[in-house]
């Protein structure tokens, strides 16, 4: 190998015979071969690869050091580096150490007559292979054997070994370096501040800073470097300390170091300070270029700023600032996010005319946008130009469309998009499969997903991490505990891990479902797995509690994060602050703000939003205005989220001058209100009747202006026609909607439904009902709660029981109004059958009725007899923590005395005095009472004077029944003893104990007597009614005693009750006036008697039909 070979012209022949000889192992041939010493080239360099290949194909030498070591160092003379660096490469991750290749080297350099530049090879070698270590050894190895390497190796190995956090080797190496003088430079420095700036100390990064100031060896990158992290660590005012700093020691900043501020003050949507920014620049005479003004435009974009962000556009090009295809994208992504598609539309023509062809980025935000802005039809037109124009339409731009039409709730359009997909030959992957699922699952159809699955992986497409946790999340979501579950092992069978964000829904779900031991035990498996209970795992906690409303079990878990070491975030206090303000308790979430200003940190825009939201609510306007004035002071400024939630609240509160002076503000300060904003406007202008102004704001300024309307808009407006009772206007703007391309979503057919169920429509409820299935479009709890009142009113239970029935078969759960119509409607047609089967479903759901369905079924199962059950349903709704009527239980007192049930009389009683529903000597008259009217008077009479002994005195209505039973018994002079004692007990007694008093006399044959009370009562200014009027004539007419009734008819005539004929005979008038005051008796029976439903002309089979589907 130390010879040289002969003559190039005769080398190739030299080289066959080479390595035929080795080939064939004749290694003695070698010895008798002619050599020639010569300058050695290419074609040796080639000829020692090829030895070198044949020889480590021999058995036992394909470890030899030594001979890869020689063949670098030949390479090395052949001028061939980059062969020379493969060899090397090879042995660098052969498993040989440091030091080994390093002598192997170092031995054979000499026999080579080779040069150094082999060690740096080595150490790129190394660096190359992420061995960072072992080329900082191979360094000092060099220095060991009087060997130097130059500056730019060493920092290239410094910053290696900075990049992969090797902290103990790049301390020792930097040591080193210093103690064996190796020659650093200011590049050195600056890696070394770039490391202490990556461990997170920026107090040490700062000091070395200074002492490179010191030495007069700082430069502009390294003023770049420690301003970078200043801003990505949030200290701006410290970044612009540094940026003074270095105009004050004559370091001129670049375009880098501005861009590197404005790019994270956008970031952090502060993008009026970058501008400012922009402007020092330019007085600094330094030219923005096309990376600064993309860079705010994005920015203004991302902060709804939509005018200022074309003002920064139309600036770029005063300064000759061609848009590049960047530029033209951001444009076109930021007017799509924005919501004004036409404007993004003419940016794209724009941008074809000036020659910039428009990407698949260009393209893909544009179709975002028309999905997001509820606009299909014109992605698919869209499309379609792309395919006439000849640019091909990827998977990513498809996934867009399915994404689209799946957040319209159009899923049944977006599975033809992926059949379309496979026939053109493009494969969906896993994030296609993950949108449509998505929208599946937003869409209830939970079951359908298993189908997609399934198909999905026959095409070897696999679920990933994130497509498990959409399914987990909306199973959670969902209520399917037991199937999030599931997924959740279903993700470790495959080999992935659960990510927190999985745990932590998992944990939110099984607390939500109020599986509380299941939630420990989760806890506990998560322990077992290592997996630590991180900040967000606190939150999600937390959040349960504050959306129950439970705020002290929420700061009880706030207190054991600090307990567990765990410090708050801003979303910890902003769900603590937004659960206060949900919970009423405002004055609180007030103290709780004053006390999060001091601390670091704990305060972001939204938090102050969310209080502010909570105050809105309360309807105290003028505390919103100062919080708004703090914001300010605080440095965060109003955005387009305060200023809606602002609107809002002046909506809400009927302020609407206010309202459209805010939206005007809110455009003079370059911000665009969106749909939600108009919307808010909208909600507001219906709520105070301005129905006709509302249909204005949304006609020409929403619609005409660019601004699309989306479902909750067309909704508000349908509400709105609604309440109107233009039902015509309504069916007018469902039809706009789909001439719009906006698709209705179920709050829309409920709205719809409801008109039609206000006006007795039901075949067209049922009509939209089987339109929403038709559509694919699944009906919810209000949708059922709507069609089952509708037919319950109209008495047509059998068809609500139906749709009751479906409704659970859909899996979707009634709630507790959708029960208490069903049972009150059951109740009063006596259906108690049915009523109790409600009631013990309503059980099993652990709901319980209202106090006005218990009420309807008591009273029902009173009157069917059914005692024991209406006793079991009336100690249930005590037990509910309702308070039962004491009308329930003196209606069951007299039920129990009419079966003769004395003993269970009594025992109601007890029970209803011992709840306090009613003083004690209203529960024992009810006994008195109850005893009476089943014709008990005598065990009345006894009850009655236990009460009297007791020293209690008996209710005006007890010594009324009372005096009722004596009289129907003949007992009058009991009866009008009993008068006498009401006297003497100081009670008042009214017209209807003189109408018994007087009636029993009249049975009696004793009208003179009844005369006289009547007179009595009119003494005593009480006016006697119908009752009165109708025994005392009926006594009289059958007494023969005409004369008597004289007075009686002129008071009668008086009062108006019958015309007054003085002309006629007595006898003629009584009897006159006696058939007058019959009619208008039954007459009145009647009325409060009707209860009547006029059944609607509808098609009944069709009804049935549907609720049979």
């Amino acid at each position: 190998a130390h010879t040289r070979i002969g003559a190039a012209a005769r080398a190739h022949g030299v080289e066959n015979s080479i390595i035929s000889v080795l080939t064939m192992h004749h290694w003695e041939t070698l010895n008798h071969m002619a050599y020639k010493f010569g300058k050695l080239d290419k074609v040796h360099g080639k000829l020692a690869l090829k030895i070198l290949g044949s020889i480590v194909q021999q058995s036992g030498l394909e470890r030899i050091t030594h001979v890869y070591c020689l063949a670098a160092h030949i390479l090395i003379q052949a001028q061939m580096h980059s062969q020379a660096m493969s060899v090397l490469k090879h042995l660098a991750m052969a498993g040989f150490s440091c030091s080994a290749i390093f002598s192997s080297l170092l031995r054979t350099i000499s026999r080579c007559d080779s040069n150094p530049m082999v060690f740096d090879l080595l150490i790129n070698a190394y660096l190359k292979e992420r061995k960072v270590v072992d080329a900082s050894k191979a360094i000092l190895l060099m220095d060991n054997c009087g060997f130097k390497a130059s500056t730019h190796t060493c920092n290239a190995v410094l910053n290696a070994l900075v990049e992969v956090g090797e902290s103990k080797h790049v301390w020792f190496f930097l040591k080193e370096s210093l103690a064996r003088k190796f020659p650093l430079d200011v590049t050195t420095c600056n890696i070394v501040l770039n490391y202490f700036c990556l461990d997170g100390n920026l107090g040490k990064a700062n000091l070395m800073l200074q002492k490179m100031k010191s030495r007069s060896i700082s430069n502009v990158v390294t003023y770049n470097t420690i301003l970078y992290w200043y801003v990505k660590k949030g200290r701006f005012k410290a970044a612009m300390r540094v940026l003074e700093d270095m105009e004050k020691n004559g370091v001129e900043a670049d375009v880098y170091t501005y861009n590197i501020m404005i790019d994270k003050l956008c970031k952090m949507k502060r993008s009026t300070r970058a501008y400012l920014l922009l402007k020092k620049m330019r007085g600094n005479n330094l030219s923005p270029d096309e990376c600064t003004y993309n860079t705010l435009i994005k920015g203004f974009f991302d902060e709804g700023k939509m005018k200022l962000a074309i003002y920064i556009f139309n600036e770029m090009l005063k300064q000759s600032l061609k848009p590049s295809l960047a530029t033209y994208t951001t444009l076109i992504d930021g007017y799509c996010r924005s919501g004004v598609t036409g404007e993004a539309l003419r940016v794209l023509y724009e941008m074809q005319v000036a020659g910039v062809k428009p990407s698949e980025l260009t393209y893909s935000a544009m179709l975002n946008g028309y999905c997001k802005a509820s606009m299909p039809g014109h992605a698919l037109n869209l499309i379609e130009d792309m395919k006439a124009r000849g640019t091909a339409i990827n998977r990513t731009m498809y996934t867009i469309l399915i994404d689209g039409f799946c957040q319209l709730g159009v899923v049944s359009k977006a599975k033809q998009i992926l059949k379309s997909m496979l026939v053109v030959g493009i494969n969906p992957d896993v994030v296609t499969y993950s949108a449509l699922i998505n929208g599946m699952c937003k869409m209830g159809k939970l079951d359908e997903t298993k189908e997609i699955l399934s198909r999905m992986q026959k095409t070897g497409v696999l679920p990933n991490e994130v497509l498990y946790t959409t399914l987990v999340c909306y199973c959670c979501k969902a209520g399917y505990v037991g199937e999030a579950l599931k997924y959740f092992v279903d993700i470790y069978r495959r080999g992935l891990a659960a990510n927190s964000f999985i745990h932590n829904t998992l944990l939110c779900a099984l607390y939500r479902e109020g599986m509380v031991t299941q939630a420990e035990q989760f806890k506990q498996y998560m322990s077992r797995m290592k997996i630590s209970f991180d900040v967000a795992s606190f939150n999600c906690i937390i959040d349960f509690y504050c959306t129950r409303g439970n705020m002290h079990e929420a700061f009880s878990v706030y207190d054991n994060m600090h307990r567990y070491g765990c410090s708050p975030n801003v979303d910890t206090y902003r769900n603590l602050l937004r659960g206060l303000c949900k919970g009423g308790y405002l004055v609180q979430a007030k103290e709780f703000m004053a006390c999060l200003v001091d601390i670091p940190y704990a305060i972001d825009q939204e938090t102050f939003n969310a209080l502010l939201l909570g105050i809105c609510k309360d309807g105290t306007l003028d505390e919103a205005l100062d919080l708004c004035e703090k914001m300010v002071t605080s440095n965060f400024l109003p955005d387009i989220h305060t200023y809606t939630v602002l609107l809002s609240g002046f909506c809400r509160k009927g302020k609407i001058v206010p309202a459209i002076i805010l939206l005007q503000m809110m455009l003079e300060k370059g911000f665009v209100p969106d749909i939600v904003t108009y919307t808010c406007l909208l909600n507001g202008l219906i709520k105070e009747g301005q129905v006709k102004v509302a249909s204005y704001l949304f006609q020409e300024i929403i619609c005409k202006e660019g601004m699309y309307a989306d479902c909750i808009a067309y909704n508000s407006m349908m509400n709105g026609y609604l309440k109107a009772g233009m039902i015509h206007k309504v069916d007018m703007t469902i039809r706009d909607m789909h001439h719009n391309e906006v698709y209705p979503n179920p709050a829309s057919y409920n709205i719809l439904m409801h008109g039609h169920i206000k006006k007795g429509h039901l075949s067209r409820s049922v009509y939209l009902y089987k339109d929403m299935v038709r559509k694919g479009i699944r009906p919810n709890n209000v949708t059922y709660r709507l069609l089952i009142h509708g037919f319950s009113k109209h008495g047509m239970t059998e068809i609500a029981i139906k749709f009751l029935d479906k409704m659970v078969l859909e899996r979707i759960y009634p709630d507790r109004l959708t029960f208490d119509v069903l049972i009150t409607v059951c109740s009063e047609k006596s259906r108690m059958s049915n009523a109790l089967q409600l009631f013990n479903c309503m059980k099993r759901l652990y709901m319980s009725p209202s106090s006005k369905a218990y009420s309807a079924m008591i009273n029902g199962l009173i009157r069917k007899n059914w005692l024991q059950q209406s006793c079991d349903v009336l100690r249930d709704m005590v037990e509910s923590g309702l308070e039962p009527n004491h009308t329930h239980y003196i209606a069951l007192i007299n039920a129990k005395c009419r079966l003769g049930d004395i003993n269970g009389a009594f025992r109601l009683k007890e029970e209803m005095a011992a709840l306090g529903v009613v003083p004690a000597e209203v529960a024992e008259s009810s006994i008195v009472r109850g005893l009476s009217k089943c014709g008990k008077v005598e065990e009345g009479i006894i009850v009655f004077c236990s009460i009297i002994r007791a020293g209690m005195v008996p209710t005006i209505a007890t010594f009324t029944t009372l005096m009722h039973g004596l009289c129907k018994e003949g007992k009058i002079a009991d009866a009008l003893h009993l008068k006498g004692s009401m006297e003497l007990y100081g009670l008042k007694i009214d017209v209807v104990t003189y109408n018994v008093l007087i009636t029993g006399l009249c049975n009696n044959q004793c009208v003179s007597d009844a005369l006289d009370l009547y007179e009595e009562m009119k003494s005593k200014q009480l006016r006697p009614n119908i009752t009165t009027y109708t025994t005392m004539i009926g006594a009289i007419c059958a007494t023969g005693r005409i004369l008597e009734g004289q007075k009686l008819l002129n008071d009668i005539e008086d009062r108006g009750f019958v015309p007054s004929y003085k002309d006629q005979i007595l006898e003629w008038r009584m009897e006159n006036a006696m058939r007058r005051l019959n009619i208008i008796r039954n007459c009145r029976k009647e009325i409060t008697s009707k209860n009547e439903v006029e059944l609607l002309h509808a098609d009944h089979e069709s009804m049935h039909e549907a609720a049979e589907d």
